[in-house]
């Protein structure tokens, strides 16, 4: 059978937090308490930004959060991770660098729900689909790369909590992953903004080059 993880990797949840223009979840919450709604944090996007949506590329962005708050914009950068893979599992299926997006949509969501007022079974189902997702992003061959043995066992650990009814569901039993994901699709957003870069440099070199000959 054919695996579509690749078509796959590129959608978006039911529930798309950037077309909402929700801003990221902060790093620094913990979710038990009763947080404020409308806390700020570095991953903030501003309040508004003219962008221009007819070039192809992030020219001028400069955080993630900015990325994120604009659903064309994230969905390029997508476009861009799903190129990108940091290695296969045993069966030869990519792990790209789409993953994270992916994770870091479901985890804004659940976040977002869970600020809305969320709680109980609702708030389980969202848990279990991110454990179980057809990405593994916790599995023993397609876990993220940015999480290690001791935070992957931990966040289990936290799952499994959660199913047993000992914890509450929620945000914070993804927390230590949540940053690590963060930190990582920023790096990566700096490397599509220097290949943006590079190429819209070549482009211009070209231009100028006809232009010269065409003035000879």
């Amino acid at each position: 059978m054919e695996n579509n993880n690749k078509e796959e990797a590129s959608q978006v949840p039911t529930t798309d937090p950037t077309k909402a223009n929700n801003p990221l979840p902060s790093q620094h919450s913990t979710s038990l308490d009763n947080p404020p709604s409308s806390s700020s944090s570095r991953h903030s996007p501003p309040s508004s930004r003219p962008f221009s949506h007819s070039l192809p590329a992030l020219d001028g962005l400069g955080s993630l959060s900015e990325v994120w708050s604009i659903a064309k914009l994230w969905n390029k950068f997508k476009q861009y991770l799903d190129t990108i893979k940091e290695g296969e599992d045993s069966e030869g299926q990519p792990l790209t660098m789409a993953r994270y997006a992916i994770f870091l949509e479901m985890y804004a969501i659940l976040d977002m729900e869970y600020r809305r007022g969320e709680r109980g079974e609702r708030m389980v189902q969202l848990v279990k689909e991110m454990v179980e997702h057809e990405e593994q992003f916790l599995g023993r061959e397609r876990c993220l790369k940015c999480i290690d043995s001791g935070v992957r066992r931990k966040v289990l650990e936290n799952v499994k909590n959660v199913e047993g009814g000992s914890e509450e569901a929620g945000p914070v039993v993804f927390m230590l992953v949540y940053p690590r994901v963060v930190d990582k699709l920023g790096e990566m957003l700096g490397n599509y903004q220097n290949m943006i870069m590079g190429m819209e440099e070549g482009m211009e070199n070209i231009k100028e080059n006809i232009e010269e000959k065409g003035m000879l």
